[in-house]
């Protein structure tokens, strides 16, 4: 296989450079968009992400005009040459094994005959934590958590909800922390709140997570404000008359997700009532009634807007071990059971695809549905095509172990979240760590 040697790829990504910093008024040594697009080979022809990628042909134009896609996940476009019969591109994150690489300059569309061979390096690592349930926060070498769950904002923090079962001195501890990876630290929050399943805002960066205190609590953590905990509450104007089932009886709601259609925080109770909560006014309205039982994951595909995804837990009534949707769209909501609902492990099509307590869901920008399998001892993925596959772990056994992908052991995992470059993190509820994925 060719590969460029550093040196030419570094003369070349230069002169590509200069091109792209062309301004737009400036038509001199601007590729020409007249001539028809040809395609006649690229190199190299194997690569991971962010792979520098150049294809060579003809008729390549404007780079802001020019569309490139390695099957079909859309690539960075670098740069054009100034004649046009060069290309300058990134490979994609995650678009598969064997990659069809097509062109479009607007006009035309075309692909390669040959393909590109995408190589995966997937590494576990733990990130913090020693298998010891004692909470103590510090450098993340001797840090300990009993995470239950956790997210991820644009900053690359990893905010953990943690329950250990001891502080040291025989009291449990129900903490809030985050992991700054600029100082190295495990950074306490809070250890007043019982807090489940949070959530970070994609367009304010405040966290929030439920609380089990009372039914409307829950707390918000704001950057501008250091994470600072603010304690909430949005049951006071509330009308439950709206849900069969009135008022809940107790303050069991365990997950939050924000649903990037309308920004509203969205949030279900054991008792089935799905409620909605502006996040500037606190004020909420009941949505729709589920069935009876816990569920510890909520999640919105960006690609299917206002669909609410549900992971039910064990105990929910006719819906246990499933994957469920609530469209929202509807006039009057309804859960929809999407797999099986038989206990136990299947890879496959969604309606085939078996589960053993799903917990914590995150859905990334793509569409991927990624589920903290618990009972199974590992991480599921529902990709948009519906197909549920095996990330990490192997289904059924359990244990702590780091390594690749194929090696890797986790112990009832809870919560998942995603950080914006693709890295996994994982709450390790068993083996009392959090562990991280990195796909390069």
């Amino acid at each position: 296989m060719f590969r460029f040697s550093t040196k030419s790829t570094c003369i070349l990504a230069c002169a590509l450079a200069l091109c792209v910093g062309c301004n737009d008024g400036d038509k001199k040594g601007s590729p020409s968009s007249n001539e028809s697009l040809a395609l006649t080979s690229f190199h190299p022809n194997y690569g991971k992400y962010q792979e520098k990628v150049i294809l060579q042909g003809k008729g390549f134009g404007d780079p802001s005009q020019m569309r490139v896609y390695f099957n079909q996940r859309k690539a960075p476009v670098i740069g054009v040459s100034s004649d046009g019969t060069e290309l300058y591109v990134q490979a994609p994150r995650l678009p598969g094994d064997t990659c069809v690489i097509s062109v479009s300059n607007g006009k035309d569309s075309l692909s390669y005959e040959e393909t590109f061979a995408y190589t995966v390096s997937t590494t576990v690592t733990t990130i913090c934590g020693n298998g010891t349930g004692i909470y103590k926060a510090g450098d993340l070498s001797e840090a300990q958590v009993a995470p239950y769950y956790c997210c991820v904002d644009s900053s690359d923090n990893v905010f953990v909800i943690d329950h250990s079962s001891s502080n040291g001195d025989g009291g449990s501890v129900n903490g809030i922390a985050r992991i700054d990876f600029k100082t190295n630290e495990l950074v306490t929050i809070s250890t007043q709140y019982y807090a489940n399943v949070p959530c970070v805002d994609p367009i304010t960066q405040k966290v929030m997570a439920p609380t089990q205190t009372t039914v409307g609590m829950f707390v918000e953590m704001d950057p501008k404000e250091m994470w600072g905990l603010r304690v909430r509450d949005f049951g006071a104007k509330i009308d439950w008359s709206k849900s069969s089932a009135g008022r809940p009886a107790n303050g069991y709601k365990h997950t939050f997700v924000v649903n990037p259609y309308d920004g509203f925080i969205y949030t279900r109770f054991y008792y089935g009532q799905v409620v909605k909560i502006n996040p500037v006014t606190y004020e909420a309205e009941v949505v729709c009634d589920t069935p009876n039982g816990d569920s510890f994951g909520l999640t919105f595909r960006p690609t299917d807007p206002n669909v609410l995804y549900v992971a039910c837990w064990s105990n929910m009534t006719g819906m246990a071990n499933s994957i469920a949707k609530v469209d929202l769209n509807k006039d009057k909501p309804e859960m929809e059971k999407l797999t099986s609902g038989i206990t136990g492990h299947r890879d496959g099509k969604i309606a085939e695809a078996r589960f053993n307590c799903p917990a914590q869901l995150f859905s990334d920008s793509d569409g991927n549905i990624y589920v903290a399998d618990c009972n199974n001892h590992c991480v599921r993925r529902i990709t948009p095509e519906d197909q549920v596959e095996t990330v990490l772990g192997v289904p059924g056994k359990s244990g702590w172990k780091d390594g690749t992908k194929d090696e890797a052991l986790f112990k009832n995992p809870r919560g998942i979240g995603i950080s914006k470059d693709g890295s996994v993190y994982v709450a390790d509820f068993g083996n009392r760590r959090i562990r991280k994925l990195s796909i390069n």
